[in-house]
């Protein structure tokens, strides 16, 4: 035993050293999986020590013989290194505690010899539930199965969150919806597989399920419509913060994009909250989707006794001197008709900034 000691310990920090640094390399972009690769890392002596152990004692058991003490140890030292790195991914010190007692409890059994025993023994002890059939053995194993789901959720969570802190586009509300979103989702699914798990048929949730469809189609229709219709604005990106856009009588940039509205602020800082639904089934004026030059259109009148082509140059003359105006592509001023009591032309220019109103420099 010695021996096996003391060569699993030294092959053992050999490959800890040989692997470690590109291994946390590898993993700094997954934190919360570095404090088990750690206790993985330092294990590394011990776990090889077990390896040669075993094998000692199956050659041991292929001569005929059994050794007690080095099973013993062998069982014990499994169960020491399955507690240790159980208890670096579950923080909680509940649930660390409760998984520690249940693996020394079946390294006890395993020792004893009576652990099949005591396995069949659980799979005695049941009740009925109706037409499912509900054995200690199932129950156990559902809660285990779903304890490990749970966790796998809660760093998929955690790796999504990060992902989506990555993405400007999204603001804080939009990222933690999405990230709730999944959360629900996830807790659903674990708890089917749970269920199944312990001989529970699906098909019996059918009706509950149906209820529940029923229930959103008609109480949350307008939610889940507007929650439908943020993600697709996200995902086709026809509409994002700093955008300047028209709706109707509301003309003015977009500030927030949430999961159920969108906040879009005025030129008189007006703030109004438009539900995603009406963005996506409405007329929408993205003065700045593709590009924010845009061309405006102003009408003029003037008297008939004067010259058209002196006003046209003078007009074209003296907007010239307006910063926001654009020099290329050049204004110009067209005669458009004529009315009753004037003559109708109409000047076009450019601008590149639409959120900064469109009516004063019309004005």
């Amino acid at each position: 035993m010695l021996a096996a000691r003391l060569v699993g310990t030294l092959v053992g920090r050999w490959l800890r050293k040989l692997v470690k640094k590109p291994l946390q390399e590898r993993i700094q972009r997954y934190p919360y999986v570095i404090s088990f690769f750690n206790r993985l890392l330092e294990l590394f002596p011990l776990i090889f020590s077990i390896l040669i152990l075993w094998l000692c004692i199956q050659a041991i058991i292929s001569l005929g013989f059994h050794n007690f003490l080095m099973t013993l140890i062998l069982n014990l030292s499994m169960a020491w290194v399955v507690v240790q790195l159980a208890t670096s991914i579950i923080l909680d010190r509940f649930w660390s505690r409760l998984i520690a007692a249940i693996i020394w409890s079946i390294a006890a059994l395993n020792i004893i010899g009576i652990l099949d025993e005591s396995i069949a023994l659980m799979d005695r002890i049941g009740f009925h539930f109706g037409d499912i059939h509900l054995t200690m053995l199932s129950i156990v194993k559902a809660l285990v199965i779903l304890v490990a789901l749970l966790k796998c959720a809660g760093w998929f969570s955690v790796y999504l969150e990060k992902k989506l802190f990555k993405i400007p586009e999204l603001m804080p509300s939009t990222r933690l919806m999405i990230t709730k979103s999944v959360n629900i989702t996830l807790l659903f699914l674990v708890c089917l597989v749970a269920l199944n798990s312990i001989g529970i048929n699906l098909t019996a949730l059918t009706l509950f399920s149906g209820a529940i469809g029923v229930g959103i189609g008609f109480g949350l229709q307008k939610i889940v419509g507007n929650f439908i219709s943020g993600l697709i604005l996200l995902s086709d990106k026809s509409i994002k913060p700093g955008d300047v856009v028209q709706l109707a009588d509301v003309y003015g940039w977009v500030k927030n994009m949430g999961g159920r509205h969108v906040s879009v602020v005025t030129r008189d800082e007006k703030e109004y909250l438009i539900p995603n639904e009406d963005l996506i089934t409405q007329q929408v004026i993205n003065w700045s989707y593709s590009s924010k030059k845009i061309r405006i259109r102003v009408p003029l009148g003037i008297s008939y006794q004067s010259d058209p082509h002196e006003v046209i140059e003078l007009v074209i003359r003296e907007i010239k001197g307006i910063d926001r105006i654009m020099v290329e592509p050049e204004p110009k001023c067209l005669l458009k008709g004529f009315g009753e009591s004037s003559v109708d032309l109409e000047l076009r220019f450019w601008i590149n900034d639409p959120q900064n109103g469109v009516a004063n420099v019309t004005s």
